[in-house]
């Protein structure tokens, strides 16, 4: 090998070397922690705390204090995973792991030497709020609670909270909607709410989110991004930096404007399998109904019944019971005594029936719920009066089991088990049920929202109404029936319109029950 060949291979080598201390460094360089440096070694949790944290219907972690996070990430140019954890578990491993980000934290003087902070990134006041065109302005509490009616849920916490510092002037509702409607249509002067949850109850309740204006803050409280006290006081800088750059440049408003918007979610109304639903299932049910009507009609008009003779109509009552086995099926004399299939002898008290002066003044019965007096299960009166020229001699009437009923309509219609059926009568009283234990029940008489419903399904010919019962949210398709007069409803488990109370509420409400 001659020399320049010898020279020529040494700068190769030694090309190569640089070549591959430069691609060292590179590597060096991406592993760091300095922005731009891709994927982070911090571990990001949070919980789900509705509207700023939470999993979205995907399974994604969503929310405004969420987007908030991926924003500054995106802005430092690094990536890092977000878990959603039980509370507890969030925060304890915040507190014990270096390099583990919490977030959203509220920043209270006994946590406040616990981490290191990035924020705020939303806070939350309780606020009263006054009609938009009011006027009204407020100096304090003593004014609000001396010179104004205040709207309030009813034994919500605030509720107790106001009673127990000695607000008298409080006007119930059995939740946030009616109270803000009240307020808006002048029931009430003031409302007593959150100002992270004014713009979807306004939505909700049909108005805008500037129909209600602040003007009084109760108390405020500040929520942060923690970092384990162990984390790189570097990257707490360059968050805060970012977070206070998105502030700057509009980022940050636009973010929670649109995510506390997303947040609302509308009444999507029951399901056209939900309205099929409910049209089956009042053509069934007043099928049988005006079907046994229709039986019983005809037979009225025959000799035997009309002979009023006992042995002469007994026999068309056994052939109607053997033909139908769910129902019970009687003559009532105008004189008060009455018989079904198979007695051998009359009964003599239906006069004590709250109908059978109807009945003997020529009016048919379609669909009055009694407790039947021999089987003591509820049952739908169906009786025509039997005439005699133009007199009446008695009445042929049948006493469907409601039970039995309900059990076929559950075959028919066969919702899934996120939905069922009901019928509520004029008095409030559940007709027909898909769990028939409830059948009987009286219609509930309270505040709360399925009390509510209850009462407008009854007042209202048609319609859709949301409601919570037993703890779950439903939308429900109810008509009134013309010839029973009864109240059909087909409900379908829904998403309620409301997120439920976040931790920020949590947070609030024990600050002021310890400063109370």
């Amino acid at each position: 090998m001659d020399d320049r060949m010898g020279k020529r291979l040494g700068i190769i080598i030694l090309t190569l070397i640089i070549l591959l201390l430069i691609a060292a460094a590179g590597c060096t360089a991406r592993e760091g922690s300095e922005p731009g440096s891709g994927a982070s070694d911090l571990l990001i949790v949070t919980e789900e705390n509705p509207p700023y944290n939470y999993l979205d219907a995907d399974g994604e972690v969503a929310g405004r204090s969420t987007e908030v996070v991926r924003e500054i990430l995106a802005r430092l140019h690094d990536t890092a995973p977000i878990e959603v954890l039980p509370w507890s578990d969030a925060y304890e491993l915040a507190l014990s792991r270096p390099d583990v980000v919490l977030f959203s934290a509220a920043r209270t003087p006994e946590r406040d030497p616990l981490f290191s902070w990035v924020g705020p990134i939303g806070k939350q006041g309780f606020v009263f709020y006054a009609p938009g065109h009011s006027g009204i302005e407020v100096s304090g509490v003593n004014e609000i609670q001396n010179m104004y009616t205040v709207g309030v849920v009813r034994d919500d916490w605030r509720h107790q909270y106001l009673v127990k510092q000695g607000f008298e002037n409080l006007v119930l509702y059995p939740d946030d909607i009616m109270a803000i409607r009240g307020v808006h249509e002048g029931e009430s002067d003031l409302w007593f709410g959150s100002s992270d949850s004014i713009n979807p109850l306004s939505l909700a309740a049909g108005l805008e989110p500037t129909d209600l204006a602040p003007v009084y803050i109760l108390r405020e409280i500040e929520l942060y991004i923690a970092f384990n006290k162990e984390t790189d006081e570097g990257i707490i800088r360059r968050w805060q930096r970012a977070l206070d750059d998105m502030k700057k440049d509009g980022t940050f408003d636009e973010i929670t404007t649109r995510e506390q918007l997303i947040m609302y979610v509308p009444l999507a109304g029951v399901s056209g399998a939900g309205k099929e639903a409910l049209t089956l299932f009042i053509s069934k049910a007043e099928g049988r109904v005006t079907g046994t009507a229709d039986t019983l009609r005809l037979l009225a008009g025959t000799s035997d019944i009309q002979s009023g003779e006992m042995d002469r109509i007994q026999p068309v009552l056994t052939n109607l019971k053997a033909n139908d086995q769910t129902s019970t099926f009687v003559f009532i004399s105008s004189d008060g005594t009455w018989y079904q299939a198979g007695d051998q002898m009359p009964r003599h008290n239906a006069g004590t029936l709250p109908y059978f002066s109807t009945l003997m003044a020529g009016t048919p019965i379609t669909g009055k719920v009694i407790t039947d007096p021999v089987t003591g299960r509820e049952a739908a009166v169906v009786t025509v009066p039997v005439m005699s020229g133009t007199n009446v001699i008695g009445a042929l009437g049948a006493r469907i089991d409601l039970v039995a009923l309900s059990r076929s309509l559950n075959d028919d219609l066969s919702l899934d088990g996120r939905a069922y059926f009901s019928a509520v009568t004029e008095d409030g009283v559940v007709a027909l049920h898909t769990h028939t234990e409830k059948i009987g029940v009286s219609a509930p008489s309270g505040t709360d929202t399925f009390s509510e419903a209850t009462r407008r399904i009854i007042q209202e010919t048609k319609g859709e109404v949301g409601y919570y019962e037993d703890g779950i949210y439903y939308q429900a398709a109810f008509q009134e029936s013309a010839i029973t007069g009864w109240h059909f409803i087909i409900a379908e488990q829904g998403t309620p319109p409301i997120p439920p109370e976040t931790r920020a509420e949590e947070e609030l409400k024990n600050l002021l029950a310890m400063n109370d």
